[in-house]
């Protein structure tokens, strides 16, 4: 079984590079080959959950080579967030088919299944890298590859959102490659176990705290966080659909990973000031996203600035330093990404049937498709946190942290960001369901072709099942969030 950690990464990207030339002209044939990898690594990823479930964290090798001279693959509980990308990615494939080939021109849909591929296999390497380095590799393969996915549709708009996201990304990126260099400087090591070890034995603090700072900008960059999040709206509300999907539950998430796997490198100095600022920036950007989005019309622009909001809840938990804000805030990676996902695709159903995007135009759909109406009911009560929702586990969890740690103005700020929230998904529901239509041709759309329909309400039923089985991710990441509030 020790070998499927660094299969887990490797198959995923060698067969997104191999997807071109064994499907080439064949999209049909490329969809079916992306859908079973995905679905290897997902059988994959839940036997590694399983694992550190059972026995605790544990590291792979590569080439034999022990650590900190070889590159070593960690897999621990915050790792499991493997599972949800793979899970996720998998129904995001299964409901590509009949999209793509409305969205997409024929000889681009081949390559759109490998630059998926190969973002997976990013995504799957970077939550599971022991080495700092190879952090930078992974996050530029997501990065590179979802530049691509954003332009995929063709067209001037398109071009222009991936350009501005590859702007941001690139001056993140380089960033963080200059900070990995300061790291190695001081340290003369990648392993991030052992910079760890050697960082504590650093007299001079201004260095470090210029990697730290670094880092946790260029992070904050690439999660969307407001106020640096001017990329993030055009790019998830032009791109595809099943893009929107796997950028805003998946790729943002990444930046908050990046943290996670960073902050324990500082142990040695005071990080005080930082998890202040964390706190401060967060509860900004709950409440800065939340009331951007009120006031959209377009749906998938409504739920680009949601995210904002939601990336927001998390970096405030992180902030707050706490045991339970923390463990809220990594509940809500995992969830958030459930419920955007659900969002997204049952949003992009409708576009793809109606041809419409904005809620006006969208008017009366609730009675033309009832139940991925009713999935998108599901995820905004996910998303606004009514229990027993996945969406209210990891607020509830921030709330107490706030007031555990004698905060409760960020408690004051997780209620007004659900409750801005419930506003403005208010307005969407009731242009759904209780406005007649705009358009007499919404009275013969018809619910999305069964591909599409299924990952949708299966997402929706996750929703569901976050929440009324939440004490399952708890005990999973709670040793972890004891290792990281504890400095271990």
């Amino acid at each position: 079984m020790s070998h499927w950690l660094p299969l887990a990464v490797i198959v995923p990207l060698v067969a997104g590079a191999l997807t071109p030339a064994l499907a080439h002209g064949r999209p049909g044939l490329a969809r079916a080959w992306a859908v079973a990898v995905t679905a290897w690594c997902t059988f994959a990823t839940a036997l590694l959950t399983s694992r550190v479930a059972l026995t605790g964290p544990f590291s792979y090798e590569m080439g034999g080579w022990a650590a900190p001279w070889g590159i070593e693959l960690r897999f621990d509980e915050f790792s499991a967030a493997a599972l949800f990308i793979c899970v996720i990615m998998l129904l995001v494939l299964v409901f590509s088919g009949p999209y793509v080939r409305r969205a997409l021109p024929e000889a681009r849909i081949t390559w759109y299944y490998s630059l998926l591929l190969i973002n997976l296999g990013g995504m799957i390497g970077f939550v599971v890298t022991g080495d700092l380095f190879n952090l930078f590799v992974f996050m530029e393969l997501v990065a590179v590859s979802s530049y691509a996915l954003v332009a995929v549709g063709g067209g001037r708009t398109a071009a222009l959102a991936a350009f501005k996201y590859l702007i941001a990304g690139a001056v993140s990126s380089a960033l963080i490659l200059f900070c990995i260099g300061v790291l190695y400087s001081l340290t003369g090591s990648l392993n991030m176990a052992d910079v760890a070890l050697r960082l504590a034995t650093i007299e001079s603090p201004a260095p470090v705290m210029l990697a730290l700072a670094g880092m946790t900008v260029a992070f904050l960059v690439k999660a969307g966080l407001f106020p640096v999040h001017v990329w993030l709206p055009d790019a998830h509300a032009i791109a595809p659909t099943p893009i929107n999907a796997v950028s805003s539950a998946l790729v943002v998430k990444l930046g908050i990973i990046g943290l996670l796997r960073i902050l324990p490198l500082f142990g040695a100095v005071s990080l005080a000031p930082l998890y202040e600022a964390l706190a401060w920036l967060g509860a900004i950007s709950v409440l800065a996203g939340a009331f951007f989005a009120l006031f959209q019309q377009d749906i998938k622009l409504m739920l680009a600035y949601s995210t904002i909001s939601n990336i927001g809840y998390i970096v405030l938990g992180l902030g707050l330093a706490g045991e339970l804000a923390v463990t809220g805030a990594g509940i809500h990676v995992l969830n958030h990404a459930l419920i955007k996902a659900a969002l997204f695709l049952a949003a992009g159903a409708m576009i793809h049937q109606s041809g419409y995007r904005t809620l006006h135009d969208l008017r009366g759909i609730g009675r033309a498709m009832p139940w991925t109406t009713l999935a998108l009911l599901v995820g905004a009560l996910s998303i606004v946190g009514l229990p027993p929702t996945a969406g209210f586990l990891g607020k509830w969890y921030i709330a107490l942290g706030a007031l555990e740690a004698g905060r409760p103005g960020f408690a004051v700020v997780v209620l007004a960001g659900a409750l801005i929230i419930f506003a403005y998904l208010a307005r969407m529901l009731n242009a759904f369901y209780f406005r007649a239509p705009s358009h007499e041709e919404m009275l013969a759309v018809r619910e999305a072709p069964a591909s599409m329909l299924l990952p949708v309400l299966v997402l929706a039923a996750l929703c569901v099942l976050g929440g009324l089985l939440g004490r399952w991710p708890v005990m999973l990441i709670a040793p972890a969030v004891g290792r990281l509030v504890g400095g271990g």
